[in-house]
């Protein structure tokens, strides 16, 4: 495959871009990133500081964010632009490598990683996920009140389930239900849903319940701190998907890197990946707005 150089124009045209007015250099990585701005420049920047490679990155919006890259990257399977695809959730990632728009990375660092947190062929490396809860206000709600498992949510505000997380998490919820031997479930559950789902993603279920249109939503993690961080008055529950004695504790939905099929940069797409798995990404992500989970011992201590 030839890796096509991107244009200022066609990386601006998709969100975000970190690449000045100039070409990039022939030795730049091109790196498609579906997690929040504010978050990944933190990331990106440390990266180049530390390896001295550039990076040329494409973001999404909130509304389509990891959905929009996804359908890229399959677009562009034939004369790939991007070298690797640092996804804020897993299924897409999983999809993609099935598909084979991403391609195994390896290493001796890399062979150490857990193997229920990369790809069977190690086309994935999952790192520093967030839970999904139910946002609330707690002046209106009694956390006390709210139910054990996601079940009994069919009244919270939901976003768009075509796009980021809110797909992955009822995806897990259908995938629990085959899994007990009770398919139904999850379609009584989708048929309760009340009010259709809400566009601009997990953070405007958020700004649903803090404006007070919504008691309860579902959403992320990092986007109850986001708000916190603002300033707001609201808080989080962590619901099970089984009850006592059914396991389906807390959903935690990781990051994932990959490197893309076709890359010309794979020693540096391969130091990205190391570096995304490194304790300082993972303290760094669990020291931001996001306050993503460290699966490293050393870091979570």
């Amino acid at each position: 495959m030839t890796r096509t150089t991107p244009s200022l124009c066609l990386v601006a045209a998709v969100g975000l871009a970190g690449c000045g007015g100039s070409e990039p250099p022939p030795d730049a990585l091109t790196i498609y990133v579906s997690a929040d701005e504010h978050i990944a420049r933190r990331v990106l920047d440390a990266f180049t500081e530390r390896s001295g490679i550039e990076v040329q990155w494409v973001g999404d919006t909130e509304a389509s964010k990891t959905t929009g890259l996804a359908q890229r990257l399959r677009r562009e399977h034939d004369r790939p632009v991007a070298d690797v695809f640092w996804s804020s959730e897993i299924l897409h990632t999983i999809d993609l490598a099935r598909e084979g728009v991403l391609e195994p990375c390896r290493s001796d660092f890399l062979r150490g990683w857990p193997a229920d947190l990369r790809g069977s062929a190690h086309q994935w490396y999952a790192f520093s996920p967030r839970a999904r809860v139910i946002a609330f206000d707690p002046d209106r709600v009694d956390v006390a009140t709210l139910p054990d498992t996601w079940w009994e949510y069919a009244e919270a505000a939901i976003a768009d389930p075509r796009f980021g997380t809110t797909g992955t998490h009822l995806a897990a919820m259908a995938a629990w239900c085959e899994a007990q031997g009770d398919g139904d479930r999850i379609d009584e559950f989708l048929s309760q849903l009340r009010g259709p789902p809400r566009s601009g993603g997990n953070a405007a279920t958020v700004e649903a319940v803090i404006r007070g249109e919504v008691r309860l939503a579902m959403t992320d993690s990092d986007d109850v701190h986001a708000a916190l961080a603002a300033g707001h008055n609201i808080a989080m529950f962590h619901p099970r998907h089984g009850g006592q004695g059914q396991g389906g504790g807390t959903l935690l939905i990781p990051n994932t890197v990959a490197v893309v099929a076709g890359t010309d940069a794979p020693q540096q797409a391969r130091a990205f990946v190391e570096f995304m798995l490194s304790d300082e990404v993972a303290t760094l992500l669990a020291r931001s707005d996001s306050h993503n989970i460290p699966l490293q011992p050393a870091v979570a201590a």
